[in-house]
């Protein structure tokens, strides 16, 4: 995965499913989740966070959801150790992501943290730079392979050019 996350010019983030399943209410995500044996993926000590992305007329607000995951989760291991692990929203040691689509429903490992398309190469921010993500993906459609001059038609942040090298 890390060779994902380091090489993959257009991915936004890597995730990697841990389970899909089914649920038609908030009690059915609950019980898919704390069915999960959390000690493969999560150390008690350690902190977590949880992506919530939902398109479904059932499950209306994604923080709702990520609520209900991180109750299962924590109520797992509080059965299990005693214990719990800490909720920390910003860099946590394991970020979690559930995307649901009506009543399907993906739980998986972000493996990247912070979106893909932030190269850290930008030393002041401009207006309305184009996203890196979209200058590759374009590059890459061009079917430009450095052969021959690049034009930046856009000609703002130098955001294709710096893609391109």
């Amino acid at each position: 995965m890390y060779k994902a996350n380091f090489c993959l010019r257009t991915a936004i983030r890597i995730l990697k499913p841990i389970k899909n399943f089914t649920a038609k209410d908030a009690d059915e995500v609950y019980n898919q989740i704390q069915a999960i044996p959390w000690e493969e993926y999560l150390d008690v000590n350690k902190t977590f966070a949880i992506d919530a992305v939902v398109f479904s007329d059932e499950f209306r607000h994604s923080k709702f959801v990520s609520y209900k995951v991180k109750d299962a989760i924590v109520d797992y291991f509080r059965d299990k150790t005693g214990k719990r692990p800490s909720v920390r929203i910003n860099n946590p040691d394991v970020l979690l992501n559930i995307h649901i689509a009506q009543t399907t429903c993906t739980l998986s490992l972000d493996s990247s943290g912070e979106s893909l398309h932030r190269r850290g190469y930008r030393q002041e921010a401009v207006e309305a730079p184009l996203n890196e993500v979209l200058a590759a993906g374009m590059i890459l459609m061009t079917g430009w392979r450095g052969e021959c001059d690049l034009i930046d038609p856009m000609c703002g942040s130098g955001t294709i050019p710096v893609e391109a090298a």
